[in-house]
């Protein structure tokens, strides 16, 4: 979730070189449009608000339009790079490589790099060779990365769960890192306010007074300020790593790190292994214990260029329309009849399926199909691209996109 300043900072910072990636969403030309500022304005603060708005035109799609706007990514692959950013709750990561995968738009064609892991091993072992190669970027601690932590808290910290909640203890290895983040940040709050209390303050309430009714949402620490600047005096090591707020920044000013991995075949199916990981303010750096990147399609070589269709299935909607496609019944010898198209829109089929590999599964429109019934089909799934003389007005232009040929 863009919530985490750091995070976003990172992700602008970091991802320049995959401009233009594909955003999935039905209708690319908003997105377009706001990739273009992001790509290109030498303002960071429009840069920073046109992704939020991506960002929030991709939440507006959820579960219900994971299967189309997978398929745009097919329909709009000459335009767009190899690369698909994933940035989703963890509820939906899942099911968004599920239908990916169902859609044939993971590997070996497309390089997906995601905000956070999904269990590799819960997909059918007929996938794995499309997982290959997928990326996996992450917010990690100190100790992931060979940086400082404060192991004395850490087992101190470890030792108590064991003593009072052993039943829900997963182990050292297995602790969420942001369980981590968070033990450091309440750390923060209560030695911080512990500096308040002891401090010298012309006070007359308690310094621990709140104003405001009982309901927690309507209520305010009265000493905001003062515990404000307890805390940016605050700085300690950490469970995380350092430990140190600033004023006007929400999130911490050092100690942050993340990790790259990769998708690679194990012995066990499929892992995520470390490839790269980053220290700020300093950049990307290979780990101590160095592993090559599997590129998607099991590959060592880097993936350049756009995306490709070549080998794809590709359902392609047609109507019938006289000299664009015209519909012929035929019957050999045998009396068994047979449908042959042909015309203007047949003959750019084969050329295009000639020069870009892909496989065509034409669909002819029922006799009844209106022009924006054929629109509303390429919007709800029904095809992944509809090639005809179709007029391209305002309201269909919110559906779908719209490329134009010249014969």
């Amino acid at each position: 979730m863009i919530n985490i300043p750091s995070t976003l900072s990172i992700l602008l910072r970091h991802v320049r070189s995959l401009i233009p990636f594909v955003i999935i969403l039905p209708n690319t030309r908003q997105a377009l449009e706001l990739i273009h500022i992001w790509a290109t304005s030498l303002d960071e603060r429009s840069r920073v608000i046109a992704f939020v708005c991506l960002f929030h035109l991709i939440r507006k799609h959820r579960k219900e339009m994971i299967a189309v706007v997978l398929r745009v990514v097919l329909t709009h692959s000459s335009a767009a790079t190899r690369i698909v950013v994933l940035w989703a709750e963890p509820i939906y990561r899942s099911l968004i490589l599920q239908k990916a995968l169902d859609s044939n738009v993971v590997g070996p064609y497309f390089t997906w790099i995601l905000s956070g892991s999904v269990p590799l091993n819960s997909f059918d072992q007929i996938f794995y060779q499309n997982l290959i190669g997928m990326l996996l970027i992450e917010l990690a601690v100190g100790s992931v990365v060979n940086a400082p932590i404060n192991a004395t808290l850490l087992n101190a910290a470890y030792s108590i769960w064991q003593q009072y909640v052993p039943e829900s203890f997963p182990g050292s290895m297995n602790v969420d890192n942001y369980a981590l983040f968070a033990f450091d940040a309440t750390w923060t709050l209560i030695q911080s306010l512990q500096q308040l209390c002891a401090s010298k303050i012309n006070i007359s309430s308690s310094c621990l007074s709140f104003i405001g009714s009982s309901y927690c949402f309507d209520r305010r620490f009265i000493h905001s300020k003062l515990l404000s600047d307890a805390v940016s005096r605050t700085e300690f090591l950490g469970v995380s790593g350092p430990i140190q707020f600033s004023f006007n920044v929400t999130d911490r000013i050092t100690g942050l790190y993340y990790s790259a991995k990769n998708a690679q075949p194990s012995s066990n199916g499929l892992s995520f292994v470390p490839v790269l990981e980053y220290f700020h303010p300093s950049d990307w750096r290979i780990p101590t214990k160095e592993n090559i990147i599997i590129w998607s399609g099991n590959s060592l070589t880097q993936p350049i260029g756009g995306a490709i269709l070549k080998g794809l299935n590709l359902r392609i909607g047609i109507i019938e329309s006289v000299p664009f496609t015209i519909v012929e019944k035929v019957i050999d010898a045998s009396g068994q009849t047979t449908i042959q198209y042909s015309g203007y829109i047949h003959d750019l089929i084969k050329l295009l399926q000639s020069n870009m590999g892909f496989i065509p599964t034409i669909e002819l429109a029922p006799s009844n199909q209106t022009y924006n019934g054929l629109v509303r089909a390429v919007h709800n799934g029904v095809y992944d691209i509809v090639i005809g003389d179709v007029t391209v007005t305002a309201a269909r232009r919110e559906l779908v996109d719209f490329f134009h040929c010249y014969i």
